[in-house]
Order: structure tokens, then sequence, then C-alpha cells
């Protein structure tokens, strides 16, 4: 099942906070439900084809998601982030690796992102949810929920891009082979 559709594990105490960080732990789970599921889906060839020049492949894809929200989340928990030093990490996201990882290792890293925010989240108060935090060189102010819900939007927006790569390559490796 889904973990969108999963049964609350909690009472209703009538409680927004504890809601809304519920939805964000579904969220997030059902993001990375969304890229794990169809990363195992995808062949290893596939992992690193690129439908088109200038089109990153499913791995690229994979590795910036990773990186992007460990900066993100860094910018989330982190007491005193060397904002200088994550903005430049963000010029090579979108770079293949000189030896690219099997797709075994890309899930491992997907994994442990997941669990590594899920216990972060888990640590918080429920008052430190709505804090302000500063995210970027320039230091945008940004409530610490909002980053977080962040980081799902931006890996459902990949996953998806994931599911249509993988759809291209099939249809492209399906017709190759026939012809």
């Amino acid at each position: 099942m889904e973990p969108w559709l999963r049964p609350e594990d909690a009472a209703d105490t009538g409680d927004s906070t504890e809601h809304h960080l519920l939805d964000l732990f579904k969220s997030l789970e059902q993001a990375f439900y969304w890229l794990s599921e169809h990363l195992r889906a995808t062949p290893e060839e596939a992992l690193w084809w690129e439908p088109a020049p200038g089109v990153p492949s499913i791995g690229v894809r994979i590795q910036h998601i990773i990186r992007s929200s460990e900066r993100l989340a860094t910018y989330a928990f982190a007491r005193n982030p060397d904002f200088e030093a994550l903005a430049a990490e963000a010029q090579h996201d979108w770079t293949p690796p000189p030896e690219p990882p099997q797709k075994d290792e890309l899930l491992a890293d997907l994994q442990a992102l997941h669990e590594g925010i899920r216990r972060r989240l888990q640590l918080l108060s429920p008052d430190a949810l709505y804090r302000q935090r500063h995210v970027g060189r320039r230091r945008i102010p940004v409530r610490r929920s909002t980053i977080l819900h962040h980081i799902a939007e931006h890996a459902a927006y990949h996953a998806g891009q994931l599911i249509l790569i993988l759809r291209l390559w099939q249809a492209h490796h399906t017709s190759h082979s026939d012809a």
C-alpha cells in the first residue's frame, strides 16, 4: 500500500502540529517510495542512459535528489550550516560522476537519506517545526516545515521525471531490439 493511503498510527489528539508532522512524514515517505520503487525497476544499463543531449540520466537525477535533499536537510536541522560550502556543492549536482555508482549503492544512499531525515524529524519538539531557518547564500528566512515539505515536493517532482525517462528507455530499447 502506498504510504499516503496507510492508516494513521497516532490517536487523533486534535493537535494540528501533530497532524502536520504526520502529513510531513507521509509526504516524505511517499516521495522516497516512488523513487525507490522505480529505481529498483530500472535496469542497470538504463541507469546512466541519457535520452537526449542535455537531458540527465536517471542516475544523475537520483544523485541530484540525494545531494539537494541533504543540503536542504542541513538547512533545516544544522545549528550553523556553512552557507557558502552548501551553495558551492550545488554547482556539482548535475555532473555525472567519473565512476558511476551501481543501482544498489544509489538505493542504499536514498534509504539512508530518508531514514536520516525521519530520525531528525522525530527528534524535533513540536514548536521547532515552525521556527525560522535560513536557506542559501542569501540566507533567506524560511520555516523549517516549509524546507521539509520542499524536500518531499522536490523528490516527487524528480520521481515523475525518473518514471518518464525509464519509460523512454524501455520504448527506445524495445524499438531498437525489434529492428
